[in-house]
This record gives structure tokens, C-alpha cells and sequence, in this order.
């Protein structure tokens, strides 16, 4: 067989899950059922910015898609998670800034990027998009702690896979409710 044998490359990935798996198996797993999901804590975390990338990606940029776009996010992205830890630094903590810090990253980089994209229409409506409706979030939560996935969307006319990678991104905590996502504010609004 050679190695471009379909078989030797499930073979591969086979023997790959099962490592993993032997080593959970071995170490112990902690079945403690957090009691919501912090995104403003995951989003230190590659494998949580990369997901809220491509969940903006794919509901930002219809097909065709371009890479420059991915590109850009990933930049919108990684400006947020990279002035949480000056902001920890900074004390602001204490004081629950970490949520308009990113707020206001990420409303002067979109003004930027919408500004900078003069004739690349399609593009620039797209960021546009994020920016109006990283708008409506800050306002609907203006005057509330916390609200259901529904709640949110319904207010703002948006469907939930426009809404929750921004909600994630300004790390906003995730509680599950039975099929319910109840999402609430950083302290600092």
C-alpha cells in the first residue's frame, strides 16, 4: 500500500484519536459541570478565537468568500484577546473595564477596516454588518444584565449565528438552560 492508501490515512487518524482518548482514560477526566461558559476567559485560548473567526466569517461573508477577509478578522480578533492581558495589567479588572476595552477595540478597528474599503463594496458591508451590530448588542444591554439568545436576536432582527460570535468576543459569560442559552454582560456596562 502506498501512502496516499485512503486506509493508511484513517489508519492514522485512528491511531491518533486513540492516543488521545488512552491518555484521558489514564490521567482521569473531571466530570465538574461548569456553570456557564466565559468567553472573556476562553478567548485566551486559540482553539476559542479561532472559533469565533470562522463563526464570523461564515456568517459575515456569504460565498464567495476571500481570504483577505478571514485574514482580516483573525487581525479584529486578535487585537481583542491581545489588550485583555494590558488591561488586566492596568488593574481594570477590579473595576469590570474588560468588557468595554473590548467594545472599544473592536468599534474603532471596524471604523477603520469600513473606512479603508473604498471600493470593495461587498467587503466593506460586511464589516459594516459586524459593526451595527456589535451597536445593537451594546444598546440592548444597556439596560439589561442578561438575556436569552431569542431575546437578543428578536430585538435586533438577526438570527443567533450573526449574534453569538459577537457576544463571545466581548466576552460575554454563556449559561445553558435546558435548550436556552442565557447570555450576560460583562460588569462593566
Amino acid at each position: 500500500m502506498s501512502s496516499s492508501d485512503p486506509r493508511n490515512s484513517l489508519g492514522d487518524v485512528v491511531t491518533r484519536i486513540d492516543y488521545v482518548i488512552d491518555a484521558v482514560e489514564e490521567r482521569g477526566y473531571d466530570d465538574i459541570v461548569e456553570e456557564c461558559d466565559d468567553y472573556s476567559v476562553l478567548l485566551e485560548r486559540c482553539e476559542f478565537r479561532k472559533l469565533v473567526i470562522f463563526e464570523l466569517y461564515e456568517a459575515y461573508f456569504p460565498p464567495k468568500r476571500h481570504e483577505f477577509e478571514l485574514e482580516i478578522l483573525t487581525s479584529l480578533v486578535e487585537a481583542v484577546a491581545s489588550n485583555k492581558p494590558v488591561v488586566f495589567l492596568m488593574g481594570a479588572t477590579a473595576a469590570g473595564i474588560v468588557g468595554n476595552a473590548a467594545y472599544d477595540v473592536l468599534t474603532k478597528t471596524l471604523a477603520h477596516i469600513v473606512q479603508r474599503f473604498k471600493t470593495t463594496k461587498r467587503s466593506r458591508d460586511g464589516f459594516r454588518e459586524i459593526s451595527d451590530t456589535l451597536q445593537g448588542i451594546r444598546k440592548f444591554f444597556q439596560t439589561r444584565d442578561r438575556a436569552g439568545t431569542d431575546e437578543v436576536c428578536d430585538a435586533l432582527g438577526l438570527e443567533p449565528r450573526r449574534v453569538e460570535p459577537l457576544l463571545k468576543l466581548l466576552g460575554f459569560k454563556c449559561q445553558r438552560k435546558r435548550k436556552r442559552n442565557i447570555w450576560r454582560r460583562p460588569s462593566s456596562w
